[in-house]
């Protein structure tokens, strides 16, 4: 028992020692205004991240998402200009941007479930192909959106004084967290990772588990667009280059087995904060950008690694247990 409450305090007690050696190395780093930074630079990814996980626990992956951000932000942007910048305009905005990332999402799902091709391969080739579309879309242009009140609020807005970003990881997160721990959805997602066959044997229907799995994924990943857009106050189809690269590292460190069937949404806060932490730390040091990348891809390693280990090890620890009351 004490070894297992040790593995489930080691993500914690890592998280606590870079806060300590961040705060060591800049007092400034505890401050109210540089932690709302640092929640604001990782909010957008997790929102991508709250529907990443669904391929990765159904044993796939999406590499689109950052192509389907861009480009969900790209038609939001472009509607409400059409509509001349009205509150109405930008919420058939908001909603024609959440509509492309599902129809990315469900080509994702039909093309890997249907046609048997490995998702791998699909998002990766999708990626190209949305990205070329987001690119058409806005003529290879930065497209400037100053003049809409509903964007600059969800950019720039606060409730309670909370930045209205931060305010829109939180509900999807609980929502997510919901889906996956209290309903039969989230129940059959993680039997269809684990053993796809078991699961079709057993009356589940494994492939609209799949399906849908993927339009998750492309609609937060539009809305993660979306609220950068905001933000920006601009649409460009570069704007979320290298996010699904982030998010997939948050969700491995977080716990998200790459083989399917294994982990959960709340080790994703785990690998967000180990991320923002890193990069914060780096940014208040004044790091060259040069060696930030090196630092964090070896940092992030070795907190994987720690994280296997600890695993591999409870999972022998409970293993043993087994065999000696089976004995």
């Amino acid at each position: 028992m004490k070894h297992l409450r040790k593995i489930s305090y080691q993500k914690p007690l890592m998280l606590l020692a870079l806060i300590v050696i961040a705060t060591l190395l800049n007092r400034s780093f505890l401050s109210i205004s540089n932690i709302i930074s640092i929640l604001l630079a990782v909010c957008i990814y997790g929102v991508m991240a709250c529907g990443t996980i669904f391929p990765l626990l159904n044993g796939g992956i999406d590499l689109s998402i950052g192509s389907i951000a861009a480009l969900s932000g790209s038609v939001m942007v472009l509607v409400t200009i059409h509509f001349g910048y009205t509150p109405a305009g930008t919420m058939m905005g908001i909603l024609a941007g959440i509509a492309a990332g599902a129809v990315c999402g469900l080509i994702n799902g039909l093309v890997s479930y249907y046609f048997l091709v490995p998702s791998f391969v699909v998002t990766l080739a999708m990626k190209n192909i949305i990205l070329g579309v987001a690119q058409h879309i806005t003529h290879q242009n930065t497209i400037i959106c100053l003049e809409s009140k509903v964007m600059n609020w969800i950019g720039t807005g606060k409730i309670a004084g909370v930045p209205f970003l931060i305010w829109s990881f939180v509900l999807m997160f609980i929502v997510v967290w919901f889906v996956l721990n209290r309903t039969k959805y989230g129940k059959y997602t993680y039997a269809t990772g684990g053993n796809e066959t078991a699961t079709r044997y057993s009356g589940i229907n494994s492939r609209m588990i799949g399906i849908s799995a993927f339009v998750i994924s492309g609609c937060t990943a539009a809305i993660s667009g979306i609220l950068l857009s905001c933000f920006n106050r601009q649409a460009v189809a570069t704007q979320a280059s290298g996010y699904d690269g982030n998010v997939l590292v948050m969700l491995v460190v977080g716990g998200v087995s790459m083989a399917g069937g294994e982990g959960n949404i709340t080790g994703v806060l785990f690998g967000m904060s180990l991320v923002g932490i890193i990069n914060n730390a780096m940014l208040l040091m004044g790091v060259d950008s040069i060696y930030q990348d090196m630092i964090q891809g070896i940092l992030i390693v070795i907190a994987v690694a720690l994280d296997y280990f600890s695993r591999k090890r409870s999972i022998a620890v409970q293993t043993k247990k087994m065999e000696a009351k089976a004995a």
